[in-house]
């Protein structure tokens, strides 16, 4: 009997945080204590006056809101770049609302290829975010990731492709700072890979989602090339991270309105529309930077006695400037059994994430992201120690 469903779902892989969750639960049933640096989650309380915002503005009537969002939110999101990346000229860019950006991520594909067009490729980091490969798979394009290697700091640079390659390619995705490898660049990169989207076409697809989690005892700020040139950059922001929204799904997409103007066109078919009192949370978060500038001294602490322990044994030689993840080489023992290796800590409580998940040749490392409490990561930090000295 033949597939029901079409080959991109039928062939689609288990997405990563599922079988970590099917992990957790096996250890669960052990009564095995877990410390979860698996899931990009952060267990940090969501801001007192967020939800009370929430609930204010909860109505007694609920009807469909509008996909392009209230005044009010689209003005919190102006002031947000506008004090953020000193971007003062929003007449060639549109600001569309949108559900968190994995969404948004996985929806724009969608609007950019054509089927019938020479131009399906569309490139994008590995390792790197699922999202990035289905909503390419689903959209009828051409998925071509780039291996991003240690040597030149994890940096994606398509101008090294082939001609060939480059004149069938529609968008690239850039991700920095860099889920998993917490690399950053700087902004004669960004003027660089402007450079080359604007002369060969290709529009600049920029997932920002770690840009306001970077570390607080620095001067380094991360930067969008949105604050350079709208012209085909699409940026893609998001709560998640920023205010600890993950459950409340509310973020924005900013950039060029050639293509934005007609894609709301679709995300008015996909049903995308935040709910008013979403919206209203939104824009007080967008608008408030105090509680942003408590989450940086969480993850800088954290960030800063993981990376001390996980150096010290030799998994990680460069501390990241933004992100909260530890991008870890394996332990000698466990060269190129990137899963073996996890799936063996996890038996210790402790669960993380095998590089090969993120990305199909990437099987070196493993991937911690510091979401548990400051209590927590002590305690699991020690149980990595102690686990790589028996090895």
């Amino acid at each position: 009997m033949s597939s029901l469903v079409n080959d991109v779902t039928e062939n689609l892989a288990s997405y990563p945080m599922e079988t970590l969750k099917e992990i957790k639960e096996g250890l669960e049933l052990k009564g095995k204590k877990i410390f979860d640096f698996g899931t990009g989650d952060p267990k940090i309380p969501m801001p007192s006056f967020l939800a009370q915002t929430i609930c204010e503005n909860i109505p007694k009537i609920s009807q469909y809101p509008s996909i392009k969002g209230t005044k009010k939110l689209f003005d919190a999101h102006v002031s947000y770049l506008s004090r953020r990346f000193k971007i003062c000229k929003f007449d060639s860019m549109s600001i569309l609302p949108s559900r968190g950006s994995k969404e948004a991520i996985f929806h724009i594909a969608l609007s950019l290829i054509s089927r019938g067009s020479k131009k399906r490729k569309i490139i994008y980091p590995s390792p790197g975010y699922p999202v990035y490969k289905s909503s390419i798979d689903f959209a009828g394009g051409e998925p071509y990731p780039v291996q991003l290697k240690e040597e030149n700091k994890f940096r994606l640079e398509p101008w090294l492709l082939p001609k060939s390659i480059i004149n069938e390619t529609k968008a690239v995705w850039v991700n920095y700072p860099h889920n998993p490898t917490g690399a950053t660049v700087d902004q004669s990169y960004w003027c660089k890979l402007l450079d080359w989207c604007h002369d060969n076409s290709i529009i600049l697809l920029s997932d920002e989602c770690y840009m306001d989690i970077y570390d607080h005892e620095s001067s380094f700020k991360p930067q969008s090339p949105l604050a350079l040139s709208s012209e085909l950059v699409i940026s893609f922001h998001s709560l998640s991270k920023r205010s600890g929204l993950t459950g409340v799904r509310a973020g924005f997409i900013a950039g060029d309105k050639r293509i934005l103007d007609p894609h709301i066109r679709a995300r008015a078919n996909f049903g995308l529309a935040l709910p008013d009192f979403i919206q209203a949370a939104a824009a007080a978060a967008w608008g408030d930077d105090k509680h942003v500038i408590a989450r940086r001294k969480i993850f800088t602490e954290r960030r800063n006695h993981s990376f001390k322990v996980l150096n010290s044994l030799g998994l990680i030689s460069e501390k990241p400037q933004a992100g909260f993840y530890m991008w870890c080489k394996l332990p000698r023992a466990y060269e190129g059994q990137d899963e073996k290796f996890c799936l063996s800590l996890a038996e210790k409580g402790v669960i993380t994430t095998p590089s090969s998940w993120l990305g199909d040749q990437t099987k070196g490392y493993f991937r911690l992201a510091l979401v548990p409490d400051m209590d927590d990561t002590l305690e699991a930090m020690d149980i990595i120690k102690e686990y790589i000295s028996e090895i």
